[in-house]
């Protein structure tokens, strides 16, 4: 992310977290609780970097504080107050929990519920109740700043990611290419594996990148255009997926077929020239605005694989040039993808 984004996302969150804080003490507060710090609690917790993880956050939250409630408030106050006792409490509200197959984060909030309210309910009249509903409040509260107020949006992350990746696909394969037509033997195949690993990484970050900006975009009642922008990109992605797969292949035939030494001048000029169209088409992945590709980018892409696909018909079927067969039956099952 760049260090503006990074900033205006904290920016944001010092906002939320403010408000929202000082709205739901004030809410709490008008409700009768004598507690209302319970409710900004929940907001500090429930403010997730998007709307879907806030919300699930907040339900599980919820239900382990309702959880904790039954479990501890009513035994609380006739039981003596130390730390094995505690620990006791502990122990079998938990194991209640992970009997009932509850979440991971749902086992924490029964916890924490369990010592506040083991410490608290004894020298504070109806705390038990205040928590569970200041606790609603913060939800509330939490989750609608976040929807209204600044609603994350990863939209121009993930956009840049993609277009990175594709940047990166396109100079592997244009690399390519000049190894076959220039630096053929030279021992380039570990270097292509090489960067055939970062070039993994990247189309996983991008992926990871696509689903942050989708989830961010889940419950934002004001981004509806990037959600059409994102979902252009999900579609755009599984193609630049199959561009990797194929360089994967590739890369180990060519290292196999460097090792034999033979490659003739029209095949280095053949194979070359098919490199350097597939890097073309993946140059032309400059992004998505407005929900729409760029047209003109859309029918130079268009031409360059039909160019190649009248290339692929030309070749001959498969013989006892294994190599080059391999090469030329992996760009056309690329073909069919794209």
């Amino acid at each position: 992310m760049m260090k503006s984004e990074k900033i205006q996302n904290k920016t944001s969150l010092v906002w939320k977290m403010a408000i929202a804080s000082a709205v739901s003490w004030e809410a709490a507060k008008l409700a009768g609780s004598d507690h209302p710090y319970l409710a900004p609690l929940s907001v500090i917790l429930c403010l997730q970097p998007t709307i879907d993880q806030s919300i699930r956050f907040s339900f599980h939250r919820i239900a382990g504080t309702a959880i904790g409630i039954m479990l501890t408030s009513f035994l609380v106050s006739h039981l003596p107050m130390n730390g094995w006792m505690l620990g006791l409490f502990l122990l079998g509200g938990t194991y209640i929990a992970k009997w009932l197959r509850i979440d991971v984060t749902v086992l924490h909030q029964v916890a924490l519920t369990i010592l506040l309210v083991f410490t608290f309910e004894r020298n504070a009249k109806d705390y038990a109740f205040d928590r569970i509903i200041d606790t609603v409040i913060g939800v509330i509260i939490a989750i609608l700043v976040h929807m209204f107020l600044f609603p994350p949006d990863y939209t121009k992350k993930a956009a840049d990611s993609f277009q990175t990746l594709a940047r990166q696909l396109s100079g592997t394969l244009s690399d390519l290419s000049k190894w076959v037509q220039s630096e053929w033997g030279q021992g380039k195949g570990n270097l292509m594996a090489y960067r055939m690993n970062n070039l993994l990484q990247e189309l996983h970050t991008a992926k990871e990148m696509l689903q942050t900006a989708s989830d961010s975009l889940k419950f934002n009642p004001v981004r509806k255009k990037h959600k059409i922008i994102i979902s252009s990109y999900q579609i755009e992605m599984q193609k630049l997926n199959a561009g990797f797969e194929y360089l994967s292949n590739i890369v180990k035939t060519l290292k196999e077929w460097e090792k034999e030494g033979e490659l003739s001048s029209s095949d280095k000029r053949e194979l070359g020239n098919d490199l350097q169209v597939l890097s073309e088409y993946f140059a032309g992945f400059k992004g998505i605005q407005q929900g729409e590709t760029d047209n003109w980018k859309q029918k130079e892409q268009n031409m360059l694989l039909e160019s190649l696909r009248s290339d692929m018909l030309s070749h001959p079927p498969p013989g006892h040039k294994v190599y080059k067969d391999s090469f030329f039956l992996e760009t056309k099952k690329l073909l069919k993808r794209l």
